[in-house]
């Protein structure tokens, strides 16, 4: 990602496909945010956003980008669930359908109406000049990106699996689901589903795909159960995913509450289109 952007690749494809998506809320290269996500992980969208972040587009667009993102679901989490009959091809569909609700809500309705902004075109030039770089020189700089990220994440991250187990361990978990267990009849989820929720909420997608991967072992559960679960396990919008994206672009802090607002929606979009299945 870093050598396509520093030999202007990225924006070229955003300058081609930002009228398509622009009654969507959408400039190119929010567009290519979910490309990345749905394609490569969860991280991969900071390419794109940093970009944006770069080239000062309005907070109008970086709303609609981030909420997207945050909607849509991550192939480092969708793809191993093959090993478990589920099509990732549906659940990354399902993403962007929803991912696109949320960037509508975001950038023509909420982000219309708390946060003006003037358009910038995708095809503008930057304000700042981009030096050519070799693939060498871009696989350096991606690198330490990548170990930049990490570095700022990992305690966020530690202390959530932390609290996960301290939860279980505990009996936390099961006194919980004991004094909710009529709402939870109601809802028709049992103690697995609220610790593959607490376990998404707290430690992200990918620590959520590992759990269901140890619990299909002991309940063989029903791919059909997975894919109605995956739009509200399958996104980023969690401690991790929040953690990464705004520490890679501390631009987005800016619009974080809009898009959060927006993506869940998406994601109620993309619950409403599971259960039609």
């Amino acid at each position: 990602m870093r050598y396509l952007e520093s030999v202007s690749a990225l924006r070229s494809i955003a300058g081609k496909v930002n009228p398509l998506f622009r009654p969507f809320g959408l400039d190119g290269f929010g567009v290519l945010a979910i490309i990345q996500l749905s394609l490569v992980s969860s991280a991969a969208p900071v390419a794109a956003l940093t970009l944006m972040a770069h080239k000062r587009t309005s907070e109008k667009f970086m709303a609609a980008a981030f909420a997207a993102v945050l909607a849509a679901a991550p192939a480092n989490a969708s793809f191993p669930l093959a090993s478990l009959g589920v099509d990732p091809g549906s659940i990354i569909m399902n993403g962007i359908c929803g991912a696109l609700a949320a960037s509508t809500l975001a950038g023509w309705i909420v982000g219309r109406r708390s946060l003006p902004g003037k358009i910038c075109s995708c095809d503008r030039a930057d304000d700042h000049d981009v030096v050519r770089r070799d693939l060498l020189a871009a696989i350096n700089r991606g690198g330490a990106d990548a170990i930049g990220v990490i570095a700022a994440i990992l305690p966020v991250l530690v202390i959530s699996l932390a609290l996960v187990r301290l939860t279980q361990s505990t009996g936390a978990l099961s006194a919980f689901t004991s004094v909710a267990q009529p709402l939870l009849q109601l809802l028709g989820a049992s103690q697995q589903d609220v610790l593959l929720f607490l376990t998404k909420c707290l430690a992200g997608s990918s620590a959520t795909v590992t759990l269901l991967l140890d619990a299909h072992k002991e309940l063989s559960l029903p791919p059909e159960k997975i894919i109605h679960g995956s739009a509200f396990l399958l996104n980023p919008l969690d401690l991790p995913g929040l953690s990464i994206l705004i520490a890679s672009v501390p631009a987005l802090r800016s619009v974080a509450g809009v898009a959060v607002f927006s993506a869940l929606a998406g994601i109620l979009v993309r619950t409403a289109l599971l259960s039609w299945l």
